[in-house]
């Protein structure tokens, strides 16, 4: 009697422990699948590129697309004057103000353009049907990155070699100032200050894009040209004694694009 009731204990327990493991089972598999959904992989949509050409290659591909496609597409445009040299003429007031008014010359642009218009003289290459031409030889670097917080983007980071104006520059950024334009905003300026020409060399000039893994589609894309500008300035007026004088800076140019949208936006169905 007392056996057979110590085996039916038994029996009990072992039911209620196989009844705990399965709900546990059941409840740990739950948690499996709701983890698994809540991240879902990238699916690519090529293969991630690894050499510096298969990198420049996916670039120039991605960015002459936005061209191609017409999404809409925000841009704003800064640039800053810094390392100004005079020379000799360190107190010389007039170059600095030469300096930063070269700055201001330039049309400031914050912009944006709406699904399908042109955009062939909205990004550079301006007046083209592309956005970039750059080759192997006119590049320092390459490189490509996951985003860390972002599953689906590729960063991309391009370095320029140095060049003049018609150097590997040219390959992907516009000149965005008519050069007649800016010598004549420093034509006797303050009466004291005359240029004749001035001369322009690219210095560390980078590109920023971020393209999204799953459709190859630029995301955000900034340039960075980097300007050494230098020219010779001839003193006038009160400043005459000073004659002529060379002058040095460093402009550098940020241009971004942002808030694309590559689909054409649906019209609203109003009930009538």
């Amino acid at each position: 009697m007392r056996a057979s009731k110590f085996l039916k204990i038994v029996a009990v327990l072992l039911a209620a422990l196989a009844v705990f493991m399965t709900a546990s089972c059941s409840l740990t598999g739950s948690e499996g699948e709701e983890e698994s959904t809540t991240e879902r992989p990238a699916v690519l949509l090529e293969a991630k590129p690894v050499s510096q050409a298969q990198i420049l290659d996916f670039y120039n591909r991605a960015v002459n697309a936005i061209k191609a496609q017409k999404p809409g597409v925000s841009s704003s445009f800064e640039a800053s004057v810094r390392d100004v040299d005079t020379g000799d003429n360190a107190d010389a007031e007039a170059l600095i103000e030469f300096a930063k008014n070269f700055s201001d010359a330039l049309e400031e642009v914050n912009d944006q353009k709406e699904f399908g218009s042109d955009l062939n003289d909205f990004l550079p290459l301006k007046g083209t049907d592309t956005v970039s031409r750059l080759t192997e030889a006119d590049i320092e670097k390459a490189e490509i990155a996951d985003v860390e917080d972002d599953l689906y983007s590729y960063d991309l980071h391009i370095v320029l070699k140095d060049s003049d104006a018609a150097g590997p520059a040219a390959a992907a950024f516009d000149f965005d100032a008519d050069k007649n334009e800016i010598l004549s905003t420093f034509t006797d300026y303050r009466n004291v200050v005359e240029v004749s020409d001035y001369d322009v060399s690219y210095n560390g000039c980078e590109i920023f894009a971020r393209i999204n893994k799953e459709t190859n589609r630029v995301t955000s894309l900034h340039l960075v040209k980097n300007c050494i500008v230098t020219a010779t300035v001839n003193f006038t007026g009160t400043l005459a004694e000073m004659g002529e004088t060379d002058v040095s800076f460093n402009l550098q140019q940020n241009l971004e694009f942002y808030d694309f949208i590559w689909d054409a936006p649906t019209e609203s169905v109003t009930a009538e």
